[in-house]
């Protein structure tokens, strides 16, 4: 369908002013050069907004290789504060593993890592007599090399949006690159509020909550549970306003919360996150967060289980409260044998016709 000529120049007007958004500047520089960036404090690495640094010795050592053997390396993000200070937004995994292997590298305390060493690589390796071999160990020709090798640096310069950082990170880290949404939500918050996060975790270590969860060490690791305890607060205060997609609601209505666009009393909302989750567990353990088909529970965590019946039943709290286990757990398991839920799970569970129509039944549902 051909568009008006209006609504493209609308279209055209929108770019430009969110153009102004950003400015930014493209640099060559050598990882010599970032090292003494580094240790002279003019670029500054925070992990606040970036995932741990946790690449595997083998993971390190083939990027170690790489710049030996003069292959082209990825771009780097920082951005520039108004003393022209670099703050590091993407690239920590491999900065750090230089900076480790140099000997460079400096833990949270301001403390020296110890220098890292090439691990042994798998089947066939470009440089099998590598392994074992630190960084003062190499030839000053070697040393030399990885020092003067290039990295290209985009820096957002001083005059862009204040959250510009954030949003670059968001962008880079979002979709292919390994990261899951909780942990680009994760970054990006505790960057922006580090005490919400710790409240967020302060919710999610909550033992009524955590212990019936049944997490994987990859789930541990990559933050499923305090995403859940996020996932349950948007759809508690904001189910009617889904449209498409749990991950981006999720992020949007957590980021207006913090830009004080919404209100979100923390006690309150801990007061009834305790009582919610004691009573589910206190009903149902292990059995909480499964279906329940052919008369027993089965499967593994559903979130769309997750999601219905912690905030049916947080929404009627105050009749719930004073029910006896036994007869929670019969109107929970009745809820996930009822059609209506099951018939808006499964298939495009996600579309919000479905999503609407099990959270709208689930608080009608717990309400009596």
């Amino acid at each position: 369908m051909a568009q008006s000529k209006g609504k493209i120049q609308l279209v055209d007007k929108q770019i430009e002013q969110a153009r102004n958004d950003i400015r930014t500047d493209k640099l060559d520089i050598t990882f010599g050069e970032l090292s003494n960036l580094y240790d002279n404090g003019e670029l500054i690495i925070r992990p606040e907004f970036q995932r741990l640094f946790r690449w595997s010795p083998t993971q390190k050592t083939r990027f170690i290789e790489s710049i030996l053997l003069g292959f082209p390396t990825p771009a780097i993000f920082v951005s520039e504060d108004t003393d022209g200070i670099w703050e590091l937004v993407d690239g920590l995994q491999r900065l750090s593993t230089v900076f480790e292997f140099m000997g460079v590298l400096k833990d949270a305390s301001g403390n020296a890592v110890p220098p890292s060493e090439l691990a042994k690589l798998g089947h066939k390796p470009r440089i099998p007599s590598m392994a074992g071999i630190r960084f003062a160990e190499l030839s000053l020709q070697a040393r030399l090399s990885i020092k003067r090798a290039g990295c290209r640096v985009e820096v957002i310069k001083v005059g862009s949006k204040p959250t510009m950082k954030y949003e670059v990170f968001e962008r880079l880290n979002t979709g292919g690159s390994g990261l899951t949404a909780q942990e680009v939500r994760n970054c990006i918050f505790r960057a922006t509020n580090p005490e919400f996060i710790e409240w967020i975790e302060e919710l999610g270590a909550f033992s009524y909550f955590h212990d019936n969860l049944g997490l994987s060490e990859y789930q541990e690791s990559t933050m499923f549970d305090r995403g859940l305890v996020l996932r349950y607060l948007t759809v508690k205060n904001a189910y009617q306003e889904f449209e498409h997609d749990v991950e981006p609601f999720v992020t949007d209505f957590i980021r207006q919360v913090l830009e004080g666009e919404r209100d979100l009393d923390r006690e309150e909302e801990t007061n009834t996150f305790e009582k919610t989750f004691r009573r589910i567990a206190e009903s149902m353990g292990e059995d909480s967060w499964r279906h329940y088909r052919d008369g027993r529970h089965a499967g593994p965590f559903s979130v769309y289980v997750f999601e219905t019946v912690s905030v049916g039943v947080a929404l009627n709290i105050g009749s719930i409260i004073g029910m006896s286990s036994e007869a929670l757990k019969e109107r929970i398991v009745k809820f996930k044998e009822h059609r209506t839920f099951v018939d808006n799970t499964g298939a495009g569970a996600n579309i919000k016709s479905k999503f609407l129509g099990r959270m709208t039944f689930a608080i009608s549902y717990f309400a009596g």
